[in-house]
């Protein structure tokens, strides 16, 4: 017997949860991403056989750091930035659903200057 609710019925998902969730996997996806790039070029340039030609480096700093931590971090920054500026939807919140929060709304504004002067 099952007890899930058929296909038709279902009432549709709200914008609000359907952009939530699509925002919640690409930010699980570039956390993946980043994390399996951290990890994996870390350990393959960071674990290998000692050179005797001493430590690669790029800029100064190991070759692993470079790669696997500089890299990743400025990657993870830009797309940060892409996404919050390009990706994310803004929804409308709607208006004030009753009176007593249209109320609230209005006593939490400070007066304008010209409320100010027929007061």
């Amino acid at each position: 017997m099952s007890r899930s609710t058929p296909p038709e019925s279902r009432a549709p998902l709200d914008p609000f949860v359907v952009h939530a969730r699509r925002e919640t996997l690409v930010i699980l996806a570039a956390f993946a991403v980043c994390l399996v790039w951290s990890i994996g070029c870390s350990f393959l340039m960071g674990y290998g056989e000692p050179v005797e030609g001493g430590l690669a480096t790029v800029w100064g700093m190991p070759r692993w750091v470079f790669w696997g931590v500089l890299v990743p971090w400025l990657g993870a920054d830009l797309f940060g930035l892409w996404f919050c500026f390009f990706f994310m939807a803004d929804d409308p919140l709607g208006e004030p659903e009753d009176e007593a929060d249209r109320a609230d709304d209005h006593a939490a504004q400070p007066p304008s200057a010209e409320e100010g002067r027929h007061a």
